[in-house]
């Protein structure tokens, strides 16, 4: 039998997360949300702290873009099919909802006295203000393409020119990969980049 808390904390997963992404076309694995696109895919997957018990549950909220052309040259050690339900580890992109909100990283808590109508609410809130409008702007290869072209922040150099060697951009990873000897990587790494970028013709 479920206490208290774990009924409330799925109750917020319902009342907020199931009712508003489900509609989307999410489909739901575990505590997972996956909404597969044409090339790539939205993940939102709601992490319980390792800390939580059955009557005392801290979360938090991750958030991922999943590219299977970057999922096979990054994570495909044991040479299978792209996953039908991706983990956000897995994902090209990933951010967490204090980020999101320009906040530190973010825990919520649930417990006995937990005013479960005021979590549903932030729930919704941190849906459709902040989660939602950064999919919306991530919804299509050619949006992720020119996003990553104007941020240097929303995916460090090494992963950008993997993932824009795979979808065959080969003038967009060069220009990545010359950047690479000025960043902050140790040199055995630098030269597994190197032998990456020479095996996809950049060098």
């Amino acid at each position: 039998m479920k206490t208290e808390t774990q009924e409330k904390f799925d109750r917020i997963i319902k009342e907020s997360f199931i009712e508003i992404l489900k509609p989307l076309g999410f489909k739901k694995k575990a505590n997972n949300f996956y909404l597969p696109l044409e090339k790539i895919g939205h993940i939102i997957n709601i992490q319980k702290s390792y800390y939580s018990t059955k009557d005392d549950i801290r979360f938090t909220i991750n958030v991922g873009i999943f590219s299977p052309e970057y999922w096979l040259a990054c994570f495909n050690y044991h040479n299978k099919d792209v996953p039908a339900y991706p983990t956000e580890p897995e994902c090209l992109i990933r951010k967490r909802i204090g980020w999101m909100r320009g906040l530190d990283d973010t825990w919520y808590t649930v417990t006995t006295t937990t005013d479960i109508e005021e979590l549903i609410t932030e729930m919704k809130y941190n849906i459709s203000s902040f989660i939602l409008p950064f999919f919306e702007k991530l919804n299509t290869v050619q949006k992720l393409v020119n996003e990553l072209e104007a941020s240097e922040t929303l995916l460090h150099t090494a992963a950008k020119m993997k993932f824009f060697a795979e979808l065959k951009l080969l003038d967009k990873a060069r220009a990545e990969y010359r950047k690479i000897s000025k960043e902050n990587y140790n040199r055995y790494k630098i030269a597994s980049l190197k032998e990456y970028a020479e095996k996809h013709g950049l060098i």
